[in-house]
């Protein structure tokens, strides 16, 4: 009994409870990751599959704004920003990512796409906005040795060239997008700016689709664009709930587990498997991305202008 009641006491602190959410939602972006490599397999394209996502996930998102009697919109004057945050920043980051996965495995996309960390801590070094140190640039090197690991080695879990630029370019794209919404949203709350990044986002890829013609019927993939919109939706939702009770950097290093998950769910459901080479290179870019989140950087010397 006693055990009992310490358990009850441990799961009800703040700091708990947050690193479950983060937990839950880095597992639910994971089941995005493998249900949109099973839709690329299945030859839907980017517009076809993204486009019904994100559609998805802003109304689910929407409705739990209303039935929490959260604000609908964004604050005045950063309507049009988040809006353009989901039509060109994640719209764009989604997109490249998804084409990664017609190239490449979940659990190699996922691995080389965890890489980000390291892009904007080296985006962040080059505008001079922190002060590299020995421990940052190390961590960088690690980064970028995993993910050529990755990328190098494979046995039933591949990569292509492509794939890859793909990948990081997903990841350069997504530390853009990172470091311009820091700067640009500061004052709606943050699942309203999920809601209308995903609102940006379904608009933009659904205008590509019906120019390019790609869109499609779900046909008998309607459940898998179901789930994806859902976990989508999901992953907003218990990240944003995380952050109010851990924190950006402790969050951060607990969704290193997203990567995980698409590792582990691929293996169970898409038959994909890791060698021993590529769980090093995965390890080594996850360690990279935990220490960069933990560490403390130095600001510049000098004040340098807003992205």
């Amino acid at each position: 009994m006693a055990a009992l009641r310490v358990l009850r006491v441990r799961l009800g602190r703040p700091e708990t409870a947050g690193t479950l959410l983060a937990a839950a939602s880095a597992v639910s972006y994971g089941v995005t990751i493998v249900v949109n490599r099973e839709l690329a397999t299945r030859g839907f394209g980017p517009e076809a599959t993204l486009s019904f996502r994100f559609g998805i996930a802003a109304v689910a998102t929407g409705v739990l704004l209303a039935a929490l009697r959260r604000p609908l919109l964004p604050a005045p004057g950063e309507r049009g920003r988040v809006l353009l945050l989901g039509a060109v920043g994640y719209a764009t980051e989604s997109a490249l990512f998804y084409s990664a996965l017609q190239r490449g495995s979940a659990a190699a996309v996922a691995l080389v796409f965890y890489s980000y960390p390291g892009v904007v801590a080296a985006i962040e070094i080059g505008v001079r906005a922190v002060r590299p140190s020995g421990r940052l640039l190390g961590a960088l090197a690690v980064s970028i040795a995993g993910t050529a690991l990755v990328v190098a080695t494979g046995r039933g879990v591949e990569i292509t060239g492509a794939g890859a630029v793909l990948a990081m370019g997903a990841a350069l794209s997504y530390a853009v997008y990172v470091l311009a919404g820091s700067r640009v949203v500061t004052r709606t709350e943050p699942l309203t700016t999920g809601a209308w990044v995903a609102l940006g986002a379904c608009l933009s890829l659904t205008a590509l689709g019906v120019v390019g013609g790609s869109l499609r019927a779900p046909g008998s993939a309607w459940w898998l664009l179901l789930l994806d919109g859902l976990a989508t939706a999901s992953a907003f939702c218990l990240l944003f709930a995380a952050l109010r009770r851990l924190g950006a950097t402790r969050t951060s290093v607990v969704m290193t587990l997203e990567a995980l998950s698409a590792v582990v769910l691929g293996a169970a459901f898409l038959g994909e498997r890791l060698g021993g080479p590529q769980l090093a290179g995965g390890a080594a870019i996850l360690a990279a991305a935990a220490a960069i989140s933990l560490m403390r950087t130095k600001p510049p010397a000098m004040p340098v202008e807003e992205l």
